[in-house]
């Protein structure tokens, strides 16, 4: 009988991981499938002494790994932003009193922050699994990935797809102590391979 049991239930699980696969396979193939997006999100940083969220526009190429990333809220960091161009980072911030972005260094961190990112680990990451969950009313796959690299604030990272959609809903990184550091909470999102001519570029306003 017991045999049966665990047979029985070995069964119900595999049936019900093929059936979160099948209803969100067409938004997972959208996801990698990705030339490019447009995003507007909220992104909350947490440490050990609190957390700071921010509102953001996201923008990121797949070829190339280009993005943009512009801070919108709260107000004393509206305007900045942080773009890179293919080849080297730079960062603006208007009450500097300057009307140029300076070269910075490389920061990983902000690199996990954008979507193109995930599917970069999520292609590189053995096991990945998929699994279902409820996002508020969106109905959504969960795909897992290791993110490269031995950093202790930025280990893995889940991300929420609806499965209706396709669209991102949200978006967590975790440390090595499987705590929460980075969500991002999806306002508004675009699948793309269009942009503005020079938005990749520190001269572009």
């Amino acid at each position: 009988m017991r045999k049966k049991a665990l047979l029985l239930c070995c069964t119900l699980l595999f049936l019900s991981g093929c059936q979160a696969a099948n209803d969100g396979g067409k938004a997972q193939q959208q996801l990698l499938e990705m030339k490019g997006y447009e995003a507007e999100a909220v992104v909350t940083r947490i440490t050990d002494h609190g957390e700071n969220s921010y509102t953001t526009k996201q923008y990121f190429e797949m070829e190339n790994g280009k993005y943009r990333l512009e801070m919108v809220e709260p107000e004393e960091v509206k305007g900045n932003f942080t773009v890179y161009d293919g080849e080297k980072v730079y960062q603006f911030n208007p009450r500097t009193g300057t009307d140029m972005a300076v070269e910075v260094t490389p920061d990983q961190a902000r690199n996990e922050l954008f979507l193109g990112q995930f599917v970069k680990n999520y292609l590189q990451s053995e096991g990945v699994s998929m699994a279902s969950a409820t996002v508020g009313e969106s109905d959504c796959i969960v795909l897992e990935a290791v993110i490269p690299g031995d950093f202790t604030y930025t280990a893995t990272e889940k991300l929420w797809l609806d499965k209706e959609t396709g669209l991102p809903v949200k978006m967590v990184i975790y440390d090595t102590q499987g705590q929460e550091r980075y969500i991002t909470e999806y306002e508004s999102f675009t699948y793309t391979d269009s942009f503005e001519e020079g938005l990749f570029t520190p001269e572009y306003r």
